[in-house]
C-alpha cells in the first residue's frame, strides 16, 4: 500500500530499481507521456522554450541546432513527449511529438504503471515478488546504503550530493600476495563493475566521480577504463566517460531519465522523509496481516507517523478495509521517537 516497488532483474540480479508513488500520482509527468502543452515563454538563451503541461512544473523544450520551429510560438498548443522526469528543482525535459489539435494543457497518452513500462521497454514479463521469490525489500536496502562491500574483502562508498555523485573505492584491509600492483589493479576492475551496477540500480544521473586506486603504469590505467565502459554496456542510458584525473579519479556523466531512488526517499542524505517512514509502516501492516489472517492489527507509532497515516492522503485506510477488513486500529505512541513505529497482532 501507499507505492508500487518494482525490481528489473537478470538472473538473481537486480540491475534497475523503480518506486512509484500513491502521493504522486497525477502531480508528475512522467518518462513517454505525450501531452498537449501550452507555451509559456520562448528562452532565447537558452534555445529552447518552457511548455505549461498541466502536470507538475514546467517542462523545458529544447530547440535543438534547428533552431526555433515555426509552430512554437508564446501561447501555441504543442504536442511534446516527456523525454527526461523532473529532478531536484528542474522540470522536465520535453521533445516534439505529433498530436490532434484541442484544449491545453492536457495528457494526451498517459503512462501506463511503472511495471508494465519496464515490462514493455525491456520486452520481459511481469511477476509478483512473492511468486518470483524475490525479497524487494532487501534489494531496496541495498540500493539506499552509502556502503556497498566488495567479492574478497573492500568496498565502494556511494555518496550523492547536489552537483554529483560521488564514489570512493576502499580497500578496508584487503590484501594480496602479489603487492600493492596487483591488489590495486584487482579492486579497481571489481569496484569498476560494481560501481556501474549500482549507479544504474540506484538510478543516479548527471555527473558521477569515483575515486580509484592510483595505477602508475599506463597498461594498468587503459584495462581499467576498458572494464569500466565494459561495465556499462547493457545499461540504456548514455554514458560519457572522462580519462583519469592524475589522482586516479574517473568522471562520468549518465544521461538523466528519471529521479534516483535516494531523491524520494531521503528528505536529506541518510535521513528518510517522514512519508518514506509511514509506508514502511504500513509494509510491516501487509507482513502481519498476511502471516495472521484472524487477529487485529495494531499500528503504534511516534507523533510524525501517526499524524500522517491518521490524515491519510493516500486513501491508505480504504485498501487496508478492502484488503484486510475492518481490523486495523492506529495509536499514539507517546513514548516512540517522532518517526519511530511498531506493528503487532492483538486479540479482544
Amino acid at each position: 500500500m501507499g507505492e508500487t516497488r518494482v525490481a528489473l532483474m537478470e538472473g538473481d540480479l537486480a540491475v534497475e530499481l523503480h518506486l512509484e508513488r500513491w502521493s504522486e500520482r497525477g502531480t508528475r509527468a512522467v518518462r513517454g507521456e505525450v501531452y498537449r502543452g501550452r507555451v509559456k515563454r520562448i528562452e532565447t538563451s537558452l534555445n529552447g522554450a518552457f511548455i505549461d503541461i498541466g502536470t507538475g512544473p514546467d517542462g523545458f523544450l529544447p530547440f535543438g541546432g534547428q533552431g526555433r520551429p515555426d509552430s512554437v510560438h508564446e501561447g501555441a498548443a504543442v504536442g511534446v513527449q516527456v523525454a527526461r522526469e523532473a529532478f531536484q528543482d528542474k522540470g522536465p525535459t520535453l521533445s516534439l511529438f505529433e498530436v490532434e489539435e484541442g484544449e491545453a494543457p492536457e495528457v494526451v497518452i498517459p503512462a501506463p504503471p511503472v511495471a508494465e513500462r519496464l515490462s514493455m521497454f525491456h520486452e520481459c514479463p511481469v511477476k509478483r515478488a512473492k511468486d518470483a521469490g524475490v525479497d524487494l525489500d532487501a534489494f531496496f536496502e541495498e540500493a539506499l546504503d552509502p556502503v556497498v562491500p566488495l567479492p574478497g574483502g573492500g568496498r565502494i562508498v556511494v555518496e550523492p550530493v547536489t552537483a554529483l555523485t560521488a564514489i570512493d573505492v576502499d580497500a578496508a584491509g584487503r590484501k594480496s600476495v602479489s603487492g600493492g600492483a596487483k591488489l590495486a589493479m584487482e579492486l579497481n576492475k571489481l569496484a569498476a563493475r560494481e560501481a556501474a551496477r549500482q549507479i544504474r540500480l540506484r538510478g543516479i544521473g548527471g555527473v558521477v566521480a569515483i575515486d580509484f586506486l592510483p595505477l602508475k603504469k599506463k597498461a594498468d590505467q587503459g584495462n581499467l577504463m576498458a572494464s569500466l565502459k565494459s561495465a556499462f554496456r547493457n545499461d540504456p542510458a548514455k554514458i560519457d566517460i572522462a580519462p583519469p584525473s592524475r589522482f586516479a579519479i574517473v568522471e562520468l556523466a549518465r544521461q538523466r531519465l528519471s529521479r534516483p531512488l535516494h531523491e524520494i526517499v531521503f528528505e536529506r542524505p541518510g535521513v528518510e522523509t517522514v512519508e518514506t517512514r509511514a509506508l514502511a509502516a504500513l509494509r510491516a501492516l501487509e507482513r502481519e496481516a498476511a502471516s495472521d489472517r484472524g487477529a487485529r492489527l495494531l499500528i503504534r507509532a511516534g507523533s510524525a507517523i501517526y499524524e500522517w497515516l491518521e490524515a491519510d492522503p493516500i486513501g491508505w485506510r480504504k485498501a487496508a478495509r478492502h484488503r484486510f477488513g475492518d481490523r486495523i486500529e492506529l495509536k499514539r505512541e507517546e513514548g516512540f521517537g517522532p518517526r519511530a513505529f511498531d506493528v503487532k497482532p492483538h486479540r479482544d
